[in-house]
């Protein structure tokens, strides 16, 4: 008679669960790698998927980005890569995949900004 139980137990323990809804989907508009060193080759730190648009990143303080390849894009979004850590300083404007951003001492925000 416990056998009984437990088997509907666990029974409808299982379709309780599957009934539960699933968890929103995030949608990866663009993915980024950052470097550690000028050139998009040297001191891989990574790769960085952008889930956020038209709205203001910072890549936190862990390393210090050097150089950032844009490496996939969602048609329609353009990147913009600062080198202060509030989207004001230096913007450089990348619209194209792939794309390497060099050259300045460091970066320290970004913006995905899409038109849709």
């Amino acid at each position: 008679m416990h056998f009984t139980t437990i088997i509907a137990s666990i029974a409808a323990l299982a379709m309780s669960a599957s009934a539960a809804p699933a968890p929103a989907a995030y949608t990866r508009y663009a993915q980024l790698r950052l470097y550690g060193e000028p050139g998009c080759s040297a001191q891989n730190l990574g790769e960085l998927g952008i889930y956020d648009i038209n709205q203001c990143q910072s890549f936190g303080d862990i390393d210090t980005i050097r150089s950032v390849s844009f490496e996939a894009n969602t048609p329609g979004c353009t990147l913009h890569v600062y080198n202060d850590v509030t989207c004001h300083l230096s913007d450089h404007v990348v619209t194209t995949v792939p794309a390497c951003v060099s050259g300045d001492k460091s970066y320290g925000s970004y913006e995905l900004r899409c038109d849709f």
